[in-house]
């Protein structure tokens, strides 16, 4: 796990934990940089991502303060969305054509808030997919998928390439899809986004993140979808028990 991974997850897990308070002022930045043996750039970075996150806010002069945990105190608007489709199926509908630039696929110490989605210890190794997605040979974001260990992931390479996740889970693993459960935030690109989809660091991004189970509730993974501007999401949604 990278440093940066590893302030991250320290700082989320104190804040969600009660350890430190909302509205406690975190240690100065050279503070955290000696405690964990880092460049002051380094923790510049992470606490750029917490703010962004909204996770902490950075007042000049004053310091960083804890706000709230990103995922289990942000405001929450719960959406009944039935028979969604795969993106793919959604933008083909449109006329577009989607098509991927695969960046990795490897093993990867699993973030804490990954580790709770799948049910694994923090750090875990799991296998995790990083592509960018493209519309009409237009960069439009990226995705990155970490992999439940239960589940053997023997697919090709050049499945990983071509095909969206729901074909991948459906055809090349033959497991059913049974329900997804998904969550839309808004949030900053970073210098490694910044660079792969050639944007600027700070740059708007819609994000998706999504966990994937079977009818039986087996997490298959749980990813984060990344937009850039001036993608956008259209849906209808029907009221219950309405024509």
């Amino acid at each position: 796990m990278s440093a940066k991974q590893k302030i991250y997850d320290k700082f989320v897990q104190d804040i969600r934990s009660g350890e430190i308070a909302t509205g406690a002022q975190l240690p100065t930045e050279k503070e955290i940089a000696a405690a964990f043996s880092v460049s002051r750039s380094t923790v510049q970075a992470v606490m750029m991502r917490l703010a962004n996150e909204g996770v902490v806010s950075r007042r000049p002069g004053r310091g960083t303060f804890a706000l709230r945990s990103s995922d289990d105190m942000s405001v929450k608007v719960a959406l009944d969305v039935h028979n969604i489709q795969s993106f793919e199926s959604e933008m083909a509908v449109a006329g577009d054509q989607v098509s991927y630039r695969l960046i990795s696929f490897a093993k990867t110490p699993a973030p804490m808030y990954v580790a709770r989605k799948i049910g694994v210890p923090a750090e875990t190794e799991l296998m995790c997919l990083y592509r960018l997605r493209f519309a009409n040979q237009t960069c439009i974001g990226s995705e990155v998928r970490f992999l439940s260990p239960e589940i053997t992931w023997d697919v090709s390479l050049n499945a990983l390439e071509t095909q969206g996740g729901h074909q991948i889970i459906q055809e090349g693993l033959g497991l059913r899809i049974g329900h997804i459960e998904a969550a839309l935030r808004a949030v900053c690109a970073d210098e490694t986004q910044a660079k792969d989809m050639n944007i600027a660091v700070g740059a708007p991004l819609l994000v998706r993140s999504h966990t994937i189970m079977t009818d039986d509730n087996q997490v298959i993974l749980h990813g984060e979808s990344f937009y850039v501007e001036p993608f956008s999401f259209r849906y209808t949604a029907n009221i219950a028990g309405g024509r």
